[in-house]
């Protein structure tokens, strides 16, 4: 996980302790070793009459793997309320990672470039003042960003507002008009880190309607796994026919009608149908909750901190002495 996760404890029925995690994204840390995506098709498919249907996919994974599970926003609460992973053959189940709800201007707030409001490349860079970067000009020119500044220019017969780079380099203050830079390079890989990162949640911020939600599994050599959750489904219908001869016999004929909303095929899928109405509720487990939190403030705070005077002690004895002396001439004129 690229950024500050927040991690939720759960108990994977059959397969121990394993780890829920909602992240922005499900990618590996810089420096980790990449798990190689596989597979896992959907085995089996169980519908009730409540509106809720049963899911499970099954198969083999190799070594330390990674499924990639597509979901739709609104099945996110089911899945995290029912989901059920198992690793036989002494694997594990690592973690389960899935993208944030947080408002994705929260989001990108936490980062150290704010892209919040599309800025321009000079509020840009006046967000990362005091960083050094590399102009690309006609000679590419290194220095310390001091900051954008807008001046206003004469262009024909009109003023425009353009913006200057101002820039320290070896040589001193430069300045230079947005409109002559060509290319900046930013040369601090932390500031590149997090430009980077920001652009990643910009662009899972597309797809509003479905998330990823990445199973992560640990062990050696091939083993059998298998994933399995409840989502709302549409209920299952039945219809009937009854076909009357003059000389056959009376032919009825059943159909269950079923519709397949999900993304996968049904192909070499076991199907069962039931005919009950088991309890099933919507719980929000996929909203982030924040708690507010009082802010205590030190009683008598005030009182800690000596008294400041705000003019000379010289300068304050002359004007009471003033104030004593006008006083007094105005007893002798009574």
């Amino acid at each position: 996980m690229n950024r500050s996760p927040a991690l939720l404890a759960g108990l994977l029925l059959l397969g121990g302790f394993g780890l829920l995690t909602q992240a922005q994204d499900a990618n590996d840390p810089a420096g980790a070793p990449a798990r190689p995506q596989q597979s896992l098709p959907l085995s089996e498919v169980m519908l009730y009459s409540s509106g809720v249907g049963y899911f499970e996919r099954a198969g083999q994974v190799s070594g330390q793997a990674e499924v990639d599970l597509r979901f739709k926003v609104d099945n996110i609460n089911d899945l995290l309320k029912s989901m059920v992973v198992q690793d036989f053959d002494g694997g594990t189940v690592s973690t389960v990672t899935y993208g944030s709800r947080d408002p994705l201007t929260k989001t990108l707030k936490s980062f150290g470039i704010d892209l919040t409001k599309n800025p321009t490349q000079g509020e840009l860079l006046n967000q990362i003042r005091g960083e050094r970067i590399e102009i690309n000009t006609p000679n590419p020119i290194t220095g310390i960003i001091l900051g954008v500044e807008k001046k206003k220019e004469a262009v024909k017969d009109e003023v425009v507002e353009i913006e200057v780079l101002n820039v320290l380099t070896d040589e001193g203050l430069r300045s230079f008009p947005m409109s002559q830079v060509q290319g900046v390079k930013l040369l601090s890989d932390e500031i590149n880190t997090e430009l980077r990162q920001a652009l990643a949640v910009l662009a899972t911020g597309h797809d509003t309607q479905k998330k990823t939600v990445a199973i992560r599994f640990d062990g050696e050599g091939k083993r059998k796994v298998s994933v399995a959750y409840i989502m709302e489904t549409p209920i299952w219908k039945t219809s009937y026919r009854l076909v009357l001869g003059d000389d056959a016999k009376p032919f009825l004929q059943g159909w269950a009608i079923v519709e397949n909303t999900t993304d996968d095929d049904w192909s070499n899928v076991r199907l069962g149908l039931v005919s009950g109405r088991p309890i099933s509720f919507v719980m929000d487990m996929y909203e982030p909750l924040y708690v507010p939190r009082p802010v205590v403030v030190p009683e008598l705070y005030a009182s800690l901190r000596p008294q400041v005077y705000g003019e000379a002690m010289e300068e304050k004895d002359a004007a009471k002495k003033g104030a004593v002396d006008r006083a007094m001439l105005g007893v002798e004129a009574r």
